[in-house]
């Protein structure tokens, strides 16, 4: 199982003995009484035409989840909260078909997708309820729903290939292939590895020798200007495609028009191009720092950029957000660096307990002391869940006005 045992053994090992207080909440978030409610009832500070999905994990009232030694077999329950209020609640563990670790939840369309890698094979989940089935054990790398069919993008845990299916059924498969993207690179969001471009679904690839680009289920292999092994991260924007690979000290990013060099000032760890309103925008990662800025300014050494490295980059209508755990201090940046909320004693499962709406933050909270409930922070406003357990992913979507 892939997932919340091995991230809160890591994480529980820097688990800080000192409590956090609300008043280590900095700059634009201010709590009162009318900031904090509980999610057991409609949050009525939400806007009309935003609709904010939660999903949770509850675990036994006497059974403390952050100091788990039994690896997740204990029974616990998994559920879906709309503006608060419960949608399903369904059982969940070591013995039932949902995994209770955050990185096999997929909220989509209101609706909380759920995978898990089984002896007898691959199970995914929709509300709870079984959607689809197949007997290959997989690692999911990308999950997109569109007009219905479920795209998946598998990894095989016995091998090294990757399968693409749409309803469970195989597309396309290959071995001894490398899949560009997953669901913790932040240039490409909650699908992972999937995308839609012009309205294909899309994903990227290479093998030992060559770079595949795929457009609804057709591959197309694409030249490069270097090795293939080299090649680190691959991207389709319209019709044009972006590839990043290392070269010597530096990263060079490919485009149609021409390449860039990232600056040797630093040793860049990851690189990745993503569309931002059609125009393609870089991020990259270095043990000091992050980047997310157009494409065209990738090769100027300042910019929009975020101390330390492992940040969750969120861009928005106009703005850019980062999100960092450095150990168990998660702190919130806007693009001008400055620190929006910080707090100390912290758990942060993934790219998924975040999300940009328009311009506004939405993070999931999940404190490290037993005695503290989890919470969903939206801008100046923290709204508590009581619940014995933690939350595993959000998802915002906003209805145009009437």
């Amino acid at each position: 199982m892939k997932g919340l045992p091995i991230i809160l053994c890591g994480l529980l090992l820097l688990q800080s003995c000192e409590k956090f207080s609300l008043n280590n909440i900095y700059r634009n978030t201010h709590l009162d009484g009318h900031g904090r409610d509980s999610l057991s009832g409609r949050d009525q500070t939400l806007q009309a035409d935003t609709t904010v999905f939660v999903s949770a994990i509850i675990v036994p009232e006497n059974y403390d989840w952050r100091r788990d030694t039994a690896y997740g077999a204990v029974a616990c329950e998994v559920e879906l909260l709309k503006n608060g209020v419960r949608q399903f609640i369904a059982r969940a563990g070591a013995d039932e078909p949902i995994s209770i670790s955050p990185s096999t939840h997929h909220l989509f369309g209101g609706h909380l997708y759920t995978e898990r890698a089984t002896e007898s094979g691959t199970i995914i989940c929709r509300d709870g309820e079984l959607c689809l089935s197949y007997p290959e054990r997989e690692l999911l790398k990308g999950f997109l729903i569109k007009n219905g069919i479920v795209h998946t993008l598998g990894r095989d845990l016995d091998g090294a290939g990757f399968n693409y299916r749409r309803n469970g059924e195989i597309v396309l498969s290959q071995d001894n292939a490398v899949i560009f993207g997953d669901f913790v690179n932040p240039a490409y969001g909650r699908t992972g590895a999937l995308y839609e471009n012009d309205g294909a679904v899309c994903f990227c690839f290479r093998n030992s020798s060559t770079c595949y680009n795929v457009r609804d289920g057709e591959m197309q292999s694409i030249r490069t200007g270097v090795r293939a092994a080299r090649v680190r991260d691959m991207r389709q924007i319209g019709s044009a495609c972006y590839y990043v690979a290392d070269y010597t000290t530096s990263m060079l990013v490919f485009s149609p028009a021409r390449t860039y060099t990232l600056p040797t000032s630093v040793s860049w760890q990851t690189a990745s191009v993503f569309p931002r309103e059609g125009i393609p925008w870089i991020v990259a990662d270095s043990p000091s720092k992050t980047i997310c800025r157009p494409l065209e300014q990738a090769e100027e050494d300042v910019g929009m950029q975020f101390p330390g490295n492992g940040n969750f980059v969120y861009a928005g209508a106009s703005r850019v957000y980062s999100v960092s755990c450095d150990g168990s201090t998660m702190s919130l940046r806007d693009d001008n660096g400055e620190i929006l909320y910080i707090r100390d004693s912290t758990f942060f499962f993934g790219p998924n307990c975040a999300q940009c709406a328009g311009d506004m933050m939405y993070m999931l909270i999940n404190p490290r002391e037993r005695e503290e409930c989890p919470s969903v922070w939206q801008g100046e406003k923290e709204t508590l869940c009581d619940i014995n357990g933690y939350l595993t992913g959000i998802e915002v979507e906003i209805s145009p006005p009437r």
